[in-house]
């Protein structure tokens, strides 16, 4: 008897969950767009899904709530999406934390001295970070950040 491959989609839990809030924000737009009361839009939440509200919804309600709203005429801006730069909010913060008085050097170099340890190997460029590691040097930039404005406050 022959053996038959199935083929399995894999997502990321992360792209589905920003796929989930990318829609339902543009459900919501799209509600302001065609100027709907909140009765309106949980009649057409309703009739076209069950549901009372978007949150409630899953992939296919969504798109068929979208595409309904598509035929009143709403188009969802494509451009208003803007993808989470984790190295620019790595620099963001290191520049924060120079100007709040936090650092000692606000070099580049510091920067991937401190983005290297941190992340326990070394850095290039923090826009080579993987994903997690990157998250944790974030975290590490918030706290020192909100160390630098206490010790700001305090000398004032």
């Amino acid at each position: 008897m022959p053996t038959t491959r199935r083929f399995t989609a894999h997502t990321n839990h992360a792209n589905a969950f920003a796929q989930r809030k990318r829609e339902l924000g543009h459900i919501h737009q799209g509600k302001a767009a065609l100027r709907w009361s909140d009765d309106d839009y949980r009649f057409h939440l309703l009739n076209l899904t069950g549901k009372a509200s978007a949150a409630e919804l899953n992939g296919t309600g969504r798109a068929k709530v979208l595409a309904h709203m598509a035929t009143l005429g709403y188009k969802p801006k494509a451009g208003t999406f803007k993808p989470f730069d984790q190295a620019a909010k790595i620099q963001w913060l290191w520049g924060q934390i120079g100007k709040a008085g936090g650092l000692v050097d606000a070099s580049p170099a510091a920067l991937l001295l401190f983005a290297g340890r941190v992340a326990g190997t070394g850095v290039s460029d923090v826009k080579f970070l993987p994903t997690l590691e990157a998250s944790k040097v974030i975290e590490a930039l918030k706290a020192m950040l909100d160390r630098a404005k206490r010790a700001q406050g305090a000398k004032r």
